[in-house]
């Protein structure tokens, strides 16, 4: 027994330390630029790569979020960020500072803004939940997507509220212009990835989020039991709101204006690629997929395959890389590096025997409970037996 709590002890360590290696490159990342590169260089890998990667990373993690835990793939998760992101200028600016004719704001400070566009965020994505939720497969990803779409709209035409086509501008964060001060906001982004990824993950350890996973597993039985299925999916939409509304709050201030072009449907297909590429059952996938699909926006333009130029052609290059990526490892890069590895170690583990048949037997278990990462979900087809995907409760 106390051989095998030591292994498990050593086993957990290791989990931990593959974190905290993670989160030390991060912190150690704007630090090191500026002795690899110039000065503009190390300021334009700080935000465009490093802020922009982190801000992608956390509305992709909602998502992920939401499909691996509660088994909904929401096409609005970018509307929501979208969403905090005009509350945090409609809070921020006055009118008279505005050039749309908006008739509205309060100017406030950035930190009170930010408070007030996450509440209303979070309360978008129950309203989005009350109406989503009680459909499934073909039918939910429709419904989320309409609402995307209805939502771009609303904007582009309302010029009292959201300034129509052209927005707002000249929206600051608490440091200020981002590119005066790269580093700083640089962190900020990390502190608030690293405060999401923690917080889901500890979430889903918890009662409330072993309940979510039930309800994604088997909702007829959770139903059975007494649970308020449609409720727990509500909470989920409400979660992945606050979460997606937290990648909008930093993404206004990164950019420093906001428009309707950031809720259009290219949008909804960033996130949705970018969650496929990390792996939509793995909610590090998320911050994966970001940096790739960032060095890929980049550097599109000086990609040649066979004479033929990427530039101006991104869309055409992020497909290809998502066509590959599904036919070669349908669970995302995390998915595949997360089987090979559990592979290696399985050959590892039958070249040599156990030293009990007790432990053998709980080295995989232990494995399993440690992770904490449930099996990806079919996207599509998350109906019940005899469902006809409508009027779920």
């Amino acid at each position: 027994m106390s051989g095998m709590s030591s292994r498990m002890s050593g086993r957990a360590a290791r989990r931990a330390g593959l974190p905290a290696l993670g989160v030390a490159l991060l912190v150690l990342y704007p630090l090191v630029l500026p002795l690899l590169f110039s000065a503009n260089q190390a300021r334009y890998w700080t935000l465009s790569i490093g802020s922009n990667s982190l801000i992608l990373g956390v509305v992709a993690l909602s998502l992920i979020f939401m499909s691996g835990y509660g088994g909904m793939v929401s096409l609005a998760q970018a509307s929501l960020a979208g969403f905090a992101a005009y509350i945090v200028a409609i809070m921020n600016l006055l009118p008279s500072s505005t050039a749309t004719g908006a008739t509205i704001g309060f100017g406030w400070p950035p930190i009170p803004s930010a408070i007030v566009a996450l509440i209303l965020a979070t309360l978008a994505g129950a309203l989005v939940g009350a109406i989503a939720s009680r459909s499934s497969g073909i039918y939910f990803l429709m419904l989320t997507l309409a609402i995307a779409v209805g939502f771009f709209y609303v904007v582009l035409q309302n010029y009292e509220f959201f300034g129509g086509h052209i927005g707002f501008a000249q929206i600051l964060g608490p440091t200020g212009q981002p590119r005066a001060n790269p580093i700083a906001f640089y962190y900020m982004c990390l502190a608030v990835a690293v405060f999401a990824y923690l917080g889901l993950r500890y979430l889903v350890r918890t009662q409330l989020g072993l309940t979510f996973q039930a309800v994604r597993d088997n909702p007829r039985r959770m139903r059975a039991l007494g649970y308020r299925v449609s409720l727990h999916r509500i909470a989920i939409f409400a979660i992945g709101g606050f979460v997606a509304g937290l990648s909008g709050v930093l993404g206004v201030w990164y950019r420093g204006n906001i428009s309707p072009g950031v809720v259009d449907l290219s949008r909804t297909i960033d996130v949705l690629i970018i969650a496929v590429i990390g792996g939509l059952g793995y909610p590090v996938g998320a911050f994966i997929g970001a940096v790739i699909f960032v060095i890929l926006d980049v550097f599109a333009s000086s990609v040649e395959v066979f004479g033929f130029s990427f530039d101006e052609r991104f869309n055409t290059l992020i497909g290809l890389a998502f066509v590959v990526i599904v036919l070669v490892a349908p669970h995302g890069l995390v998915g595949l590096v997360d089987r090979g590895w559990k592979g290696t170690k399985r050959r590892l583990s039958s070249s040599r025997a156990p030293a009990t048949a007790g432990e053998a037997a709980a080295g995989p278990a232990g494995d399993a409970t440690e992770e904490g990462i449930p099996a990806p979900v079919d996207p599509i087809d998350q109906r019940d037996p005899g469902s006809t995907g409508i009027g779920n409760s």
